[in-house]
């Protein structure tokens, strides 16, 4: 599917909206807020910094920023897919993040 992307819908659809699901029938996996995860944000195996981007990711590897998955409504589609990943700490107020109940 499209994903909710580039301000596409302006913000948080319901779920189902997109008629996007997986193949395993899981709907609004990228797009409607970044998902918020446990893992503390580091460098995989072998991380080297972008020359252009240096100061983007390296500085935060802290121990205090954690993964966000996914993308938010105002992420661009070019970069908007499950395995990108940024950062947040706890305490920022506006990472439109969301969580998802398993059961």
């Amino acid at each position: 599917g499209l994903g909710n992307n580039n301000w596409r819908f302006q913000g948080v659809v319901p779920v189902g909206t997109m008629n996007d699901a997986s193949a395993k029938g899981v709907y609004d996996l990228v797009g409607n807020g970044w998902e918020w995860t446990s893992t503390v944000f580091a460098g995989f195996e072998g991380f080297e910094p972008m020359h252009d981007y240096m100061e983007y990711s390296a500085d935060f590897f802290d121990g205090k920023h954690f993964v966000l998955k996914g993308a938010s409504p105002y992420t661009g589609k070019l970069v908007q897919r499950m395995s990108f990943r940024n950062w947040y700490q706890a305490n920022y107020p506006y990472p439109i993040a969301k969580f998802r109940v398993v059961k």
